[in-house]
C-alpha cells in the first residue's frame, strides 16, 4: 500500500496537540511548529532528504505516549492517596514509552533513542542524565524546538519576540542546548522565519520543507502503523483501551470473509484503526467520566465522528479511508451523525464499518456494563436492522463469521506483540 506516512502524521497531529493542549498547555498547531524548526534546523546541520524526513516524522510523535502515560498515572493514583508521579517519572515514562512505541515505524534512517532523548539537556541536567556527547542529533534538534515552543508564543512575529528567542537560545548554550545547536540555530533563524509558523502559513511551509514521498509498505508495516495510531486514540480513555484495536481486527476478519483485494484489505484495516481518531479532540471529563453521559455531554462525545473527518480529509489519496472511518456513526434511516446520510448514500464498506464499531463496543467491557456476549450483541443489532438502522445481510454475516470461535480475533503480530 501507498503511503506517505508524514502526510498520515501532520494530519494526525491535530489530535496530538488536542491531547497536549489538555494535559500540558500546550498551544495549537504545537507538533508542527516543532517539525518546521526542527527541518529548518536540521538542513542547517548538514541532515540528508532522508534524514529531515525522518525528523519531521519524530518532531510529530514526540509526545506518542503521553495518553498511555496519563492513563497509567490515573492507576497509579488510585493506590497512592490521589499523588500522581513525579515530574522526573512523568517525563521518563513518556520518553521510554514513547520510544518503544516507534521502534517498528518505517522510519527510512536510523533513529534509535530520538523520542527516548529528546527532552535531555546538554549539561546532563534531564531526565535520563544525558549530556549532549551522549545524544543523537535528531533529539537535540526536536529538544530545542519542543523548548522554544513551551516558552514562547512562536506564531508571535515581533522584532521583540524574535530577539527575546534568540537571547534565549544563545543563554542556553551549553546548558540546555550544545553550543553547536544553539550556535547553529541563532545563525540560521531570520526573524523572516517566523513567519512560517504562523497558523496560515505551517502547512505550506511543512509541504515545501521536504520531499514528500507516496512509498510502497507491506501488509505489516501499515498493521504497525495502525497499530501505533489506534493505542494513541485509545488511551485516551481506559474505559476503551481497545476499542479501535478491536474495531481494525473486526475490520480485517470481515474483509477477508468478503475476499477484498490485499490492499483493500489493508486499507480498511486501517480506516479501523483510525475511526476514532477525533476523540483525541474530546475533552478527558466526558471519555473519562465513570458512567453514562448525560445529554449535553454525549452531544459533545458525537463530534469525534465529524472531528476524525476534518483530521483525515487533509491526508491526499486517502479519501477512501476517510470515507470509511468518518461515517461509523451514520444510520441507513438518516438519523446516524455526523452528517446525516441515508442509506442510498451509504456504501457497503461504510455500512460494515459502523457494524464492526458496534459490535466491538458491545462486546467489550465498559465502566457501566460487563461485554455483551455474541448472543447478545447479535439480539442487539438486529434490533438496530428492524429500527432500520444497520444493514441486515451484513448483521447476518457477521453473526455466522464471529459465531466461529475458531478464527483469530488477536490483533496482527506487530508492536503490541514483539
Amino acid at each position: 500500500m501507498k503511503i506517505d506516512l508524514n502526510e498520515v502524521l501532520y494530519a494526525v497531529s491535530a489530535g496530538l496537540d488536542s491531547v497536549e493542549q489538555e494535559l500540558l498547555g500546550v498551544r495549537k498547531g504545537h507538533c508542527k511548529r516543532i517539525a518546521a524548526i526542527s527541518i529548518s534546523l536540521g538542513k542547517t546541520m548538514g541532515l540528508t532528504p532522508d534524514e529531515l524526513i525522518d525528523l519531521a516524522a519524530f518532531s510529530i510523535l514526540h509526545d506518542n505516549a503521553l495518553t498511555q502515560v496519563n492513563r497509567e498515572e490515573l492507576e497509579y493514583k488510585k493506590y497512592n492517596n490521589g499523588v500522581g508521579f513525579s515530574q522526573h517519572d512523568f517525563n521518563v515514562r513518556r520518553c521510554t514509552i514513547g520510544e518503544s512505541n516507534t521502534r517498528y515505524m518505517p522510519f527510512r534512517t536510523n533513529n534509535r533513542d530520538v523520542i527516548l532523548l529528546h527532552h535531555e539537556n546538554a549539561d546532563g541536567s534531564g531526565p535520563q542524565g544525558r549530556t549532549y556527547d551522549r545524544t543523537p542529533i535528531k533529539a537535540q534538534i526536536i529538544h530545542l524546538a519542543d523548548t522554544l515552543d513551551n516558552n514562547f508564543d512562536l506564531t508571535a512575529t515581533s522584532r521583540d519576540n524574535y530577539g527575546a528567542i534568540i537571547y534565549f537560545v544563545k543563554s542556553n548554550a551549553g546548558i540546555l542546548f550544545s553550543r553547536e545547536i544553539s550556535d547553529a540555530f541563532c545563525k540560521s533563524f531570520k526573524h523572516k522565519h517566523l513567519n512560517n509558523l504562523t497558523v496560515s502559513n505551517i502547512d505550506n511551509y511543512l509541504r515545501k520543507a521536504t520531499k514528500h514521498f507516496n512509498d510502497e509498505y507491506s501488509q505489516q508495516e501499515v498493521f504497525n502503523l495502525a497499530t501505533l495510531l489506534a493505542m494513541i486514540i485509545d488511551f485516551k480513555s481506559h474505559y476503551t483501551c481497545k476499542h479501535s484495536s478491536g474495531v481494525a481486527v473486526n475490520c480485517r476478519r470481515m474483509a477477508q470473509f468478503y475476499k477484498f483485494p490485499p490492499e483493500k484489505l489493508t486499507k480498511y484495516y486501517l480506516a479501523g484503526a483510525l475511526h476514532d481518531v477525533g476523540k483525541l479532540m474530546i475533552p478527558n471529563s466526558i471519555l473519562q467520566k465513570p458512567a453514562r453521559l448525560d445529554d449535553a455531554e454525549y452531544e459533545i462525545m458525537k463530534q469525534h465522528a465529524y472531528y476524525t473527518y476534518d483530521i483525515l480529509k487533509h491526508i491526499k489519496k486517502m479519501d477512501d479511508i476517510t470515507i470509511w472511518a468518518s461515517h461509523h456513526h451514520e444510520k441507513l434511516n438518516g438519523e446516524g451523525y455526523p452528517f446525516g446520510l441515508r442509506e442510498e448514500q451509504l456504501s457497503m464498506e461504510e455500512r460494515l464499518m459502523t457494524c464492526c464499531d458496534i459490535y466491538q463496543a458491545l462486546t467489550e467491557e465498559r465502566a457501566y456494563k460487563a461485554g455483551y456476549s455474541h448472543e447478545e450483541a447479535m439480539r442487539i443489532m438486529r434490533d438496530m436492522v428492524i429500527k432500520g438502522e444497520i444493514d441486515n445481510s451484513i448483521v447476518s454475516n457477521m453473526d455466522m463469521v464471529f459465531a466461529n470461535k475458531s478464527w483469530d480475533k488477536s490483533i496482527p503480530t506487530s508492536i503490541l506483540t514483539t
